[in-house]
């Protein structure tokens, strides 16, 4: 029994000896090796010489053996075969190493958002109706029922808090890192190039932008990213012009560094009408709403040639984008650096904070509605427990960074809310008052709000507000996929005039609400907002029925479109 168990583990070993060579020969004839795939053959080869010489040792033993050197022989027999499991894990373990070296499948990635995305949209419904419910209660019935919607909240917050750390230990975090690091840098060198031709900024097509749209600076900062955009689409240089800006009569150069060292205003003589743009040198862009037709290349759409590896690494592409063109477009002055770096250091910031920024004066009643600060702390109380769930064996400080128009809000706050620690500055608010919003000194005190609260680590704000939207896209610079990092008010994301805002349906729905339309699965929907309980308003581009839809049947559309490729731009191969 012991000599067949002894010839079974020599029969097997071969065996196995013989598919480790296969595995490493076939790696070797494999094309493109790199360094990750040249460190495993080594350490095969290692291990397989290790096991031939074992196995030579069983081979080469007497015939006639005694039963302690059977037992012996049987003894080693089973440590290699315990040594096989174990380069069996290591050999799985290297394989794993290099899937997450190559990053997660695109599916992965889009069904962990989506886990995220539906776990909300379901929360958004049922508290909903639970607070429906608890409105027709009687008196009594209301403790008992109060007690299932805190249970249902604490579920929910258990799960995302469950769903958020996925990527803490599903192997992949490290390649996310790496891929946001350089396609940050591709994407910045790409801009340099744009801004700084190699030729004569006379000799190469360009386009001309005003910064003065006669808005406010989110407004303002927006339309030029939409100059800037069609720039990088066209592969034109951008000549900026704002003299006698709003916030700074001096310029925008005084606050941000030039756009380019070799394309100045003297570059943008003759310029022409938008219509002329595919024939003109030199081309001035007007504002978007004033762009008839709308090109394909245009907001909300990304570059065709680096759509993969964007629609992988993030959750919401465009805002990426927009977030590294922004990058580039409002690299501060020293002073500037200098200034915000003195403010950081005075208030003493630190994470983990969530910021909010609470929109009141001439927005209220026109572009926007009132929120009270309750329904921005409710979300904020939201994000500490799922964080706490998250972290369960820290204790921290629940920070917030507090933005805002009107200097009452802080005593609000701090009044209702004294377990918090609210940094903000209610000069910087009385700064944004109508009668003082424009100027220098205003602008430093916005500034300050986008950059903390894109430092936040979660916001609450109302996208119907430019200064949310700025920071939001700011934010994506700094965090890897964080496109759910914000919770809104009121509207979804959207960019100021932008092509159409198109969704998937994914199932098809058939109505059983008021005001619910129907739709087959695969039409597309014309979105025009989420109501944030469950339900979205829009289109059927399909059938041509409107009205409200389950928010939970639908996924982004992802608009996609050819833009200029910039072969010129040559990365190392390490930087991709």
């Amino acid at each position: 029994m012991f000599l067949l168990g002894n010839k079974f583990y020599i029969i097997f070993i071969t065996l196995w000896v013989f598919g480790l060579y296969f595995i490493f020969t076939t790696f070797h004839s494999t094309p493109n090796n790199d360094k990750v795939l040249e460190d495993r053959i080594e350490y095969l080869q290692g291990e397989v010489e290790t096991l031939r010489q074992k196995l030579s040792k069983i081979q080469s033993g007497p015939k006639n053996i005694d039963q302690d050197s059977l037992g012996n022989t049987n003894t080693q027999c089973q440590e290699l075969s315990n040594e096989l499991k174990v380069v069996k894990r290591k050999l799985a373990s290297k394989t794993s190493s290099t899937t997450s070296q190559q990053g997660p499948s695109l599916e992965y990635e889009q069904t962990r958002r989506k886990i995220e995305t539906q776990t909300r949209e379901l929360s958004y419904f049922t508290s909903d109706q639970m607070n429906k419910i608890t409105e027709k209660l009687s008196e009594t019935d209301k403790p008992n029922w109060q007690k299932v919607t805190e249970r249902f909240a604490d579920q929910y917050r258990v799960l995302l808090a469950t769903i958020r750390n996925l990527t803490d230990v599903d192997g992949y975090q490290s390649w996310r890192e790496r891929e946001h690091e350089n396609l940050s840098k591709l994407m910045q060198a790409r801009l340099n190039v744009l801004q700084n031709p190699s030729k004569s900024c006379s000799d190469v097509k360009r386009v001309t932008c005003n910064i003065n749209k006669g808005c406010g600076y989110g407004c303002e900062i927006h339309h030029a990213m939409h100059c800037f955009h069609i720039a990088y689409a066209l592969g034109r240089p951008m000549i900026l012009f704002s003299d006698g800006w709003r916030y700074n009569p001096g310029g925008f150069d005084q606050v941000f560094e030039r756009l380019s060292k070799n394309c100045t205003q003297t570059d943008s003589l003759g310029a022409e009408a938008w219509g002329h743009y595919k024939s003109a040198n030199v081309v001035e862009i007007p504002l978007i709403d004033n762009i008839h037709p709308k090109e394909d290349f245009m907001p909300m759409a990304i570059p065709e040639d680096l759509s993969e590896r964007l629609i992988r690494l993030h959750g919401n592409p465009f805002v990426w984008f927009t977030g590294q063109l922004m990058k580039y477009f409002l690299r501060p002055q020293s002073w500037l650096t200098e200034f915000v770096e003195k403010k950081f250091e005075a208030i003493k910031f630190e994470t983990p904070i969530v910021g909010i920024h609470v929109r009141r004066t001439d927005k209220v009643g026109s572009e926007a509605a009132f929120h009270d600060i309750s329904e921005y702390m409710k979300f904020v109380e939201d994000y500490y427990i799922i964080y706490q769930y998250q972290n369960p064996n820290s204790s921290f400080k629940k920070r917030v960074y507090l933005a805002t128009d009107e200097p009452k809000v802080f005593s609000d706050a701090r009044s209702k809310y004294p377990d918090y620690i609210f940094y903000g500055d209610s000069a910087v608010a009385q700064s944004a008052q109508l009668n003082t919003r424009y100027g220098t000194e205003s602008l430093k005190g916005v500034l300050l709000d986008i950059h903390f609260l894109s430092l936040s680590d979660y916001l609450v704000c109302t996208f119907s507000s430019q200064i949310c939207r700025v920071a939001y896209e700011v934010m994506q610079q700094r965090v890897i996929d964080g496109a759910w990092r914000v919770q809104p008010l009121d509207d979804v994301y959207y960019f100021g005039g932008q092509n159409a805002h198109n969704q998937r349906a994914v199932l098809s729905n058939t109505p059983n609400w008021p005001n619910e339309f129907s739709f087959q699965r695969g039409d597309t929907i014309g979105t025009e907002g989420n109501h944030w309980d469950g339900f979205s308003k829009g289109s059927d581009k399909t059938n041509g029925q409107s009205g409200l839809y389950p928010s939970y049947k639908v996924e982004e559309i992802v608009n996609i479109a050819k833009m200029y490729t910039y072969p010129e731009v040559q990365m190392k191969p390490d930087e991709f």
